[in-house]
């Protein structure tokens, strides 16, 4: 498994809102149609947000990257966001005795 953790802190709450908004279905409609095994959002400021996928592999990610992240990037960017990404294989990973992870989402 390979993960990207992505960071993105946005000028102001409006411009966070409508952004992440409008860009949220898109990213999981693209997620999934790569491969996107899960991904998560947290609030962690009123401005910023951390987001980390999890794909099957290093190729898996990098062809979403080159196909669409790159175009969502630009778009906040554009939009005056200052955008932050880390990432690397997956080292370890943990799941709690949740026998069909779909319950917890929320999307």
């Amino acid at each position: 498994m390979y993960q990207r953790i992505v960071t993105v802190t946005f000028r102001d709450e409006l411009t966070k809102a409508s952004m992440t908004n409008y860009l949220q279905p898109i990213i999981k409609q693209q997620g999934e149609s790569y491969g996107l095994i899960s991904m998560t959002s947290t609030d962690i400021t009123d401005l910023s947000i951390l987001d980390i996928y999890i794909w099957p592999d290093y190729q898996t990610a990098q062809a979403a990257s080159n196909e669409y992240g790159a175009k969502i990037r630009d778009a906040l960017q554009k939009a005056g966001a200052k955008v932050e990404t880390k990432e690397g294989p997956v080292a370890r990973v943990w799941f709690n005795d949740i026998e069909d992870l779909k319950s917890v989402s929320n999307f």
